[in-house]
C-alpha cells in the first residue's frame, strides 16, 4: 500500500511539473523513453496505477482553472447591483477592450473582475492603469483563473 501511495505522489509530481502533456501520452511511458548513450529508467507499477493517472489528467482538463489572481473592479449586492456591474463592465471595455473581463454572481454579490494572473505581483501594471478609472480596485485571490492565458 505504501508503494502505491509513493508511486501516486511521484506520478502527480510529474504531472504538476510537466509543462504540457498530451492526452495521448502517458507520463510513465514518457519517462521510460531513452535514446542511445543515455541512461534507462524502468518503472514497475501495479495494475490500475495507469488508470488513476489518466483519471487525474482528465479531472485537471475539466477543472475551471487554477488558483491565481484577478483585479476586482466592483462588488455589490441589492436590487441595482446587476445593473451597476454591467455598467462597470461597459466602462472597463470602452477603455481596455483587449483585456478579459467577467461578471460573476455569487449570491448575494455581483462582482466584476478582470485579468488572469498566476501571481499577485503580475496584477500591478494593469492595476496601476485601472486606478485612474476605478480608484477602489484591488487584487483578489481567485480559484478559477484560466490556464490558457498563463
Amino acid at each position: 500500500m505504501r508503494r502505491i501511495f509513493v508511486l501516486m505522489l511521484w506520478c502527480c509530481s510529474l504531472l504538476v511539473t510537466a509543462q504540457k502533456v498530451s492526452s495521448s501520452v502517458n507520463p510513465v511511458d514518457e519517462v521510460q523513453k531513452h535514446e542511445e548513450d543515455e541512461g534507462k529508467i524502468i518503472i514497475h507499477q501495479e495494475e490500475g496505477i495507469a488508470d488513476l493517472v489518466e483519471t487525474h489528467i482528465e479531472m485537471n482538463k475539466r477543472a475551471a482553472g487554477i488558483d491565481g489572481y484577478r483585479i476586482q473592479l466592483y462588488s455589490g449586492a441589492g436590487p441595482r447591483a446587476k445593473k451597476e456591474a454591467l455598467e462597470v463592465k461597459s466602462k472597463f471595455l470602452s477603455t481596455f477592450p483587449e483585456e478579459d473581463v467577467e461578471i460573476r454572481y455569487n449570491a448575494p454579490f455581483w462582482r466584476v473582475r478582470v485579468g488572469n494572473y498566476r501571481h499577485k505581483h503580475e496584477t500591478l501594471p494593469l492595476m496601476t492603469q485601472l486606478k485612474k478609472y476605478f480608484p477602489n480596485c484591488y487584487a483578489v485571490k481567485d480559484g478559477a483563473v484560466k490556464m490558457e492565458k498563463l
